[in-house]
C-alpha cells in the first residue's frame, strides 16, 4: 500500500473519531501587536507564530494590508464548524503556524463571515487562500496537510 492510501485511511479514521467524540476546539488567541509599515507601532495587530486567529472581514483586510507592506505571506483557512475535514486539519494548521512564525495565519468561519468567503470565491471547505503583497498568489482546496505545508514553504 503506498503512502497516499495510508494517509487517506488515516484521515478517514480521524474523521470517524472526530465525529464520535466531537469537534476539535477552535484555536483563537489574541493577536500580537505588529509594527506598522509607516513606523507607527501598534496600529494594526496581526497573529504570528503559533497563533491562529478567527477573523472577521475587517480583521482579514487589516492583516492583508499590514502584511502586504513587508511581503509577508498570509494564509487564510476558510472553515465551517460542521465541516469534518476542516476539523481534522485544524490541529495541523495550528502546528504549521508554530513552525512558521514569519507567516500570518487566519481562520474565517464561512457561516459567520459569508461576505469574506464570497470575496475570495470560496465554494468548498476547507479552502486555503495564500496572499502575498496584498494579492492572492495561490489557493488550495481540501484537507491535504502535505500539500499545505509545501505551499507555505514555497510561498513564504
Amino acid at each position: 500500500m503506498n503512502h497516499s492510501w495510508v494517509a487517506i485511511l488515516l484521515l478517514l479514521c480521524l474523521g470517524w473519531t472526530s465525529a464520535t467524540i466531537g469537534p476539535h476546539p477552535t484555536f483563537t488567541k489574541t493577536p500580537t501587536e505588529c509594527p506598522s509599515a509607516f513606523g507607527l507601532a501598534n496600529v494594526v495587530t496581526c497573529p504570528r507564530g503559533g497563533e491562529v486567529t478567527l477573523a472577521s472581514a475587517d480583521d482579514v483586510e487589516a492583516a492583508i494590508l499590514k502584511a502586504g507592506a513587508d511581503q509577508t505571506l498570509v494564509v487564510i483557512d476558510f472553515t465551517a464548524s460542521w465541516c469534518g475535514p476542516c476539523q481534522q486539519i485544524a490541529p495541523i494548521y495550528k502546528q504549521l503556524s508554530e513552525e512558521h512564525p514569519d507567516v500570518v495565519f487566519l481562520k474565517v468561519d464561512v457561516d459567520e463571515n459569508p461576505e469574506t468567503a464570497a470575496k475570495y470565491s470560496v465554494s468548498a471547505m476547507p479552502t486555503f487562500v495564500f496572499i502575498k503583497g496584498g494579492e492572492v498568489v495561490e489557493r488550495l482546496m481540501g484537507a491535504n496537510p502535505g500539500r499545505l505545508e509545501e505551499m507555505i514553504s514555497e510561498l513564504k
